[in-house]
């Protein structure tokens, strides 16, 4: 009778770096039981991460005493917690106050799900950076409510070489009380704002079609001065 023990790799991972993604351990199958992994996102100094979900599925329970992710505000185990998530809902778009995030994802003996797919940039205003990825979701900082008074976000989204980007707009509804000059999303279809523009975008509950570039990179800017009326903005991008 012969025995075989085997060991998981080790999940643990520390990133140091301005952007990137995460996936769940096994991604794109199920991920496995009894697993405990630490991941630590380390954004330069002066920087702080935005964290956004593209796809989340994982064993429902309650108060997530099973399956779960924890995202807290630092280092540490023992840094604030910011959420604890589990099942099929989306969580809502991460955005940190430091330039450090601490993730613990948990699976117990039971279920097994997908997992989760996760994209994180970071910048020195805490809105804006990188996004690297096939696919992927950005929102507006505080979304699903309003992005705060004098909010200027950048962000340069970059698919695989030879892999031209489509931009789609579940949810666009940007308050305009000075009209599209001082509230405003608009896209840019190259590396950054000197490409052809595409936009701007104002406006409560607009209708855009998805937008196709030429090449692997686009370029976003959004500026809003103030907003009188609930407002915010989803956007989703595939190659």
């Amino acid at each position: 009778r012969v025995h075989f023990t085997y060991e998981i790799a080790d999940c643990n991972r520390e990133y140091n770096q301005a952007f990137g993604n995460l996936k769940s351990p096994g991604w794109p199958q199920g991920y496995a039981n009894n697993l405990d992994c630490s991941i630590i996102l380390r954004a330069p100094q002066n920087h702080r991460i935005s964290l956004f979900f593209y796809w989340f599925q994982l064993e429902d329970s309650r108060q997530c005493m099973n399956d779960f992710l924890e995202v807290r505000n630092g280092s540490s185990s023992s840094s604030p917690l910011l959420g604890k998530y589990c099942s099929n809902l989306l969580p809502n778009p991460i955005f940190s106050q430091s330039n450090e995030l601490y993730l613990h994802f948990h699976s117990d003996d039971s279920d097994t799900h997908h997992g989760y797919e996760i994209i994180w940039a970071s910048s020195p205003t805490g809105c804006g950076g990188t996004l690297l990825g096939n696919e992927g979701i950005l929102a507006n900082p505080g979304f699903p409510d309003s992005y705060p008074n004098n909010t200027h976000c950048e962000w340069t989204i970059v698919a695989p070489s030879g892999r031209p980007l489509s931009v789609g707009f579940p949810f666009l509804s940007i308050d305009s009380p000075g009209g599209c000059d001082q509230n405003y999303l608009i896209l840019f279809n190259g590396p950054d704002a000197n490409s052809p523009p595409f936009g701007p975008f104002c406006g409560i509950d607009t209708v855009v079609a998805p937008f196709h570039a030429s090449s692997n990179r686009v370029f976003i800017r959004f500026h809003a001065e103030y907003a009188t009326v609930s407002s915010g903005f989803e956007i989703m991008w595939s190659s």
